[in-house]
């Protein structure tokens, strides 16, 4: 029997609260560490996103499903307003120590993203996303849609994900490109190491469908960017969409 989307939210929220702040402390370091680093060059952390935003200075820019803060933090530190909408307690800690210690402001909204528009936020310049966030959701088309109700007319999402062509094909033992059915797997330990910090529901979209369901929601999209995998460059690691709301 196929689970509910409450039973895949409550599956995916307790894997992400499986010894989290733990797992972020050996692979960052403390807070009080990664701030430092953050501190140093924020604009690295953020490389692959500021060349479509510009200036963030004043800017309102909500990190959906932003996990441990440091996207952010380093926002805030360039000058932005950061928030920050994610439903794991064990992140909220670690990203709120981390702004304290990097000595800047972020609103940290602990919540499931497809309820956002509840919270009753302003609306946003920007909405950035980046790495692992699509494949937790069932319905891609109803999540985008809570993206463009949280820009402001004329505002822009910037996704950097991981590119579907490796997430199905090379690190899927099933190798089927078009294979829609649910799957669970591991949640990603920062560490790199075996330790297993609790399974998800997943569901890997194809690039045509990311891009569909975008501007389905009612998004224009302006680019898609294909980059290369760390490992390999020969073949697609990520992607970047860049999208806007109407005006």
């Amino acid at each position: 029997m196929s689970e509910t989307d409450h039973e895949v939210l409550e599956r995916n929220r307790a894997a992400w609260n499986a010894g989290r702040y733990d797992a972020w402390v050996a692979a960052l370091g403390p807070p009080e560490a990664e701030a430092r680093v953050l501190a140093a060059d924020p604009a690295f952390k953020v490389r692959r996103l500021l060349p479509h935003m510009g200036d963030v200075t004043g800017k309102r820019v909500c990190n959906v499903q932003g996990s441990h803060a440091r996207v952010a933090v380093a926002l805030a530190l360039l000058g932005a307003q950061a928030t920050v909408i994610d439903f794991a307690e064990e992140n909220r800690r670690y990203g709120l120590e981390l702004a304290a210690a990097a000595r800047v402001s972020i609103d940290y909204r602990l919540s499931d993203a497809m309820k956002a528009g509840a919270l009753g936020l302003a609306p946003f310049d920007f909405v950035v996303m980046e790495l692992g966030i699509l494949h937790y959701h069932q319905d891609v088309t109803a999540f985008f849609r809570v993206i463009v109700g949280l820009l402001a007319p004329g505002g822009r999402m910037i996704l950097n994900e991981f590119h579907p062509a490796n997430m199905k094909l090379r690190r899927q033992a099933t190798a089927d490109y078009f294979n829609s059915e649910p799957l669970v797997g591991d949640v990603p330990n920062p560490t790199g190491g075996p330790e297993k910090l609790g399974q998800c529901t997943l569901r890997l979209w194809t690039l045509g469908e990311v891009v569909t369901a975008a501007i389905d929601a009612g998004l224009v999209v302006e680019k898609l960017i294909e980059l290369p995998d760390w490992d390999d460059p020969k073949f697609p690691g990520m992607f970047t969409l860049v999208a806007t709301k109407p005006v």
